[in-house]
């Protein structure tokens, strides 16, 4: 496989207006534990739920309309190999940094909602 340098990677979300500079994703799923006694003392799963959730953070912009607690909007993050992962998302967090020494930053978690689309 080969390595990819994280410098074209992007970030498509209503209202956001900012260049995003970094961007991660977590796709999770749950298990439930199934054991019974025919198990012989060794615990068995089955697959639960699945879902997913991550941040971004990007340089802060006034005309940035994407906030915190907004209705969930489409998402769509491309990695520098063109692969993409799309879907519904609600912002969950919104943090602002203000330094003497650096532009204003802004920083995002967000959480999927409903299936998680990955192109690779």
């Amino acid at each position: 496989m080969a390595e990819a340098h994280g410098k074209s990677g992007s970030i498509t979300l209503s209202g956001l207006t900012a260049g995003v500079h970094s961007w991660e994703i977590s796709y999770d799923a749950d298990t439930v534990e199934s054991t019974d006694f025919a198990d012989a003392g060794v615990k068995t799963y089955v697959l639960g739920g699945k879902g997913w959730s991550g941040s971004m953070e990007a340089n802060w912009d006034a005309a940035n309309t994407a906030h915190a607690g907004d209705a969930a909007a489409s998402l769509t993050l491309t990695a520098a190999s063109g692969d993409t992962y799309a879907g519904s998302a609600i912002l969950t967090n919104e943090t602002v940094k203000v330094t003497k020494d650096d532009i204003n930053r802004v920083s995002y978690k967000f959480q999927g909602t409903g299936a998680l689309t990955i192109t690779l």
